[in-house]
């Protein structure tokens, strides 16, 4: 009995030393690809970077692949390196543009890396969604480059300049008070939707796209348009963020920042990511996958709407 004893409370300090050889190696190390801009014009700059945090033990044998050439034109890339306390920041920067409209998108870059003790593992950044518009508000990207005019001499124009001013003026003028007096103007009034909740109201807007015949009609990317920025415009009200002009990333990073249960902004990724895909990748769901994620936008708005009393 003494030996047994004796082997067993060997054995539990030696499960012990282990337990604590285990917590000492273990390692930290995160990935992150981000742009300083997520819908930008023909010829616009735009800054991509590829960051990775590690222990000083890590080392990363992949380098950093440029976004596709055959689609952005590199202007620059700069490797950086630095310390963050106890960590390693490293990766590369690049500055791109784009000539041709449409989106985009950034596929994940996977990393190699070695460990202290020699394994080689890999990593992988996330996706990023980029959309390239057109300098011209006709929505034609502007090519033409004309030749400059001289200047023109307004000396002697000055005066039937004014003349026309001052017609003007008077005749917008008048017709302004007569519309005035012909229609008063009268207070908007209150619908039965502005007397709704905000959650009642985003339902509301949610049942109306769902009733829509864009479906039928085979736009299944405007619908899932309309259904991301009907999300997106409830999130910007109820957790106070900026989310219609942000990526599905830049959401989700300031959602994690408020008091939001993980389940729920799980479902949330999970929504806004369904909708980029179909908006960026030109994937078209089956229609039991669009009943589900019509269910589910209803469920994150439940499950978001503030609890009474509380």
């Amino acid at each position: 009995m003494k030996k047994l004893g004796l082997l067993l409370g060997l054995y539990l300090s030696f499960l012990c030393v282990s337990s604590s050889a285990l917590a000492k190696d273990e390692l930290h190390l995160s990935v992150k690809a981000e742009v300083d801009k997520a819908t930008f014009t023909i010829g616009e700059k735009v800054e991509y970077r590829v960051s990775v945090i590690h222990d000083p033990g890590i080392q990363i044998l992949s380098p950093m692949p440029p976004p596709d050439e055959k689609i952005f034109q590199i202007k620059e890339a700069h490797d950086f390196s630095e310390k963050q306390g106890k960590q390693i920041v490293e990766g590369r920067r690049f500055i791109f543009t784009a000539y041709e409209l449409g989106e985009y998108i950034l596929e994940p870059v996977t990393l190699r890396y070695r460990t202290p003790s020699g394994e080689e593992k890999s990593i992988r950044t996330n996706k990023l969604y980029l959309t390239v518009r057109s300098v011209d508000a006709s929505g034609k990207p502007m090519t033409d480059i004309r030749n400059a005019k001289g200047v023109l001499s307004l000396a002697r124009q000055w005066g039937w300049l004014w003349s026309l001013l001052l017609i003007l003026l008077l005749g917008g003028g008048g017709a302004f008070y007569w519309w005035q007096h012909k229609h008063r103007l009268l207070p908007r009034q209150e619908t039965e939707e502005d007397r709704l909740s905000l959650e009642d109201q985003t339902l509301l807007r949610l049942n109306r796209l769902f009733d829509s015949d864009l479906l039928k009609k085979g736009k299944v990317k405007e619908y899932f348009l309309e259904l991301s920025e009907i999300l997106r415009r409830y999130f910007e009200k109820r957790f106070e963020i900026l989310a219609v002009e942000s990526t599905t990333a830049e959401v989700l990073k300031d959602l994690a920042q408020k008091e939001i249960a993980p389940g729920l902004l799980e479902k949330i990724q999970q929504e806004l990511e369904t909708a980029d895909l179909v908006k960026f990748a030109k994937w078209k769901p089956a229609p039991a996958e669009i009943v589900k994620t019509n269910q589910l936008a209803k469920t994150i708005v439940e499950e978001a709407r503030p609890q009474v009393g509380v």
